[in-house]
Formats: C-alpha cells, structure tokens, sequence
C-alpha cells in the first residue's frame, strides 16, 4: 500500500464523516450552521490531506469519494440557502421594527424639555 492510497483511504474517510454530520441535518437554518461550523474541522483535514497526495492524485477522487461529493456538495448548497433565507427573513423583521419605532417616534416627542417654573424669586 502506498503513501498516497494511505492518504486516499483517509480522504474517503473524512468525506464520510462529513456525509454522516450532514444527513444529521433537521432542516433548520441553526443546525445548519452548527453543522457548517462542525465540518470546519473536516474540510481543515482534507486541506492537509489535499497537500500530502501528490499532484495527481489530489485531484484523481475515487467512485466512493465522487458518489460522495455528489451528494455533500448540493447538500451543502441547500443549508447555505436555508440560512441565506432566514438571514434575509430576519433583516426583512429588523426593518419592519425600524420603520416601527420611527413612525412611533414620529407621534410621541421622546425628548422631553425642561420646564421651569418661575415663582418670582
């Protein structure tokens, strides 16, 4: 077994464990994150691993890690929308609060001047 077959074994491996982190996925736009956040650690590993192959078979994936990245990489792509949605949901939100406080700002004075009462002293 070479070198680099050791490397690809362990590639296949990572990508695996990215696959499992993301079928764990409920759907919402907060474990997205903290799935995304979680395979930080994986994607930090292939980089080395991408590093240690050689030239070629860096960029050679087998059917598994191919058949793998098919399904990671629009996956991947769906929890990056769900929370682009939810992102543009919560500024839509702080807007509509925004726009809110202003009309009411615009109707009851907040500052309020200093009244002196002269009492002929």
């Amino acid at each position: 077994m070479t070198t680099d077959t050791k490397w690809t074994e362990l590639r296949t491996n990572v990508l695996e464990n990215i696959m499992s982190l993301m079928n764990s996925w409920n759907g919402s736009a907060e474990e997205a994150v903290t799935i995304i956040a979680d395979n930080q650690h994986h994607m930090d590993q292939l980089k080395v691993i991408e590093q240690k192959l050689s030239e070629d078979e860096a960029f050679q994936y087998t059917s598994t890690e191919r058949q793998l990245l098919t399904v990671i990489i629009p996956q991947q792509q769906q929890m990056m929308a769900v929370i682009r949605t939810e992102k543009n949901e919560l500024m839509d939100k702080m807007r509509q609060i925004n726009k809110k406080n202003q009309v009411r700002d615009n109707y009851v004075s907040v500052k309020r001047d200093s009244v002196f009462v002269d009492r002929g002293i």
